[in-house]
């Protein structure tokens, strides 16, 4: 017998036997995404003096407060309040806003907060803004509510003029307010020499400015007795 050198070769396998078939469907081709289109971020309607107003989230219940004023008022909030905001607002300016204002919040309103008079001073006369004040005055005597005057707040590193026109106002206001039998909210010395309560413009309140003139108006009404 010769001896053979060469390995002995084994049959091999189809490569079709090595293959396992999945018998499963195939998976269905996922939905094809459509573009997503930005959302339009509706506006306001136009009722603001000098712009668009500004108004409040509702309230979860029916608003016992109306809260209206300049652009200082823009992030004042508190419970079962509603927040009417007019940037560049002036005594004259909302003395013609309010009558039909006044005529559209529900019926559970029983009070009434107005916040002006930052754009008053920049006029720079004093005898006709306070004219318009008191005008402003007489027509929310008659209208049925608990009138509540928020004082100006002063500027910071706007000139002494404008100080000391803003503390003019406040000091008149609160006398003229007792003559009126309206309520007055003395925000003047609560944010005297206080940065921290300013955005960069020194007119506007900071977050935390904001949250301190809700709180001193928050506390002026609850504190005063119930007419």
């Amino acid at each position: 017998l010769v001896h053979d050198p060469r390995p002995a070769l084994h049959p091999t396998r189809p490569a079709s036997a090595l293959q396992r078939t999945d018998t499963r469907p195939a998976p269905a081709p996922l939905p094809a995404r459509s573009p997503k289109v930005p959302a339009k971020h509706s506006t306001a309607p136009d009722g603001g003096v000098a712009g668009l107003s500004h108004r409040s989230p509702r309230p979860l219940f029916s608003p016992t407060t109306l809260i209206i004023g300049d652009s200082i008022v823009r992030n004042i909030r508190f419970f079962n309040a509603t927040t009417r905001c007019f940037p560049g607002a002036t005594a004259a300016g909302l003395l013609d806003k309010l009558p039909e204002l006044l005529q559209s919040i529900p019926s559970s309103v029983c009070r009434v907060i107005i916040h002006i008079g930052t754009n008053d001073t920049t006029r720079r006369q004093s005898e006709l803004m306070k004219k318009d004040f008191i005008d402003l005055f007489r027509l929310v005597e008659s209208c049925g509510k608990s009138v509540f005057i928020s004082g100006p707040i002063p500027t910071l590193s706007h000139g002494a003029e404008r100080f000391s026109r803003l503390l003019s106002l406040s000091t008149w206001l609160q006398h003229t307010c007792t003559a009126h039998k309206l309520n007055f909210i003395d925000n003047f010395n609560l944010f005297l020499n206080r940065p921290g309560f300013y955005q960069h413009d020194g007119l506007h309140p900071s977050t935390l400015g904001s949250s301190v003139l809700t709180a001193n108006i928050h506390h002026a009404v609850q504190s005063t007795p119930a007419d």
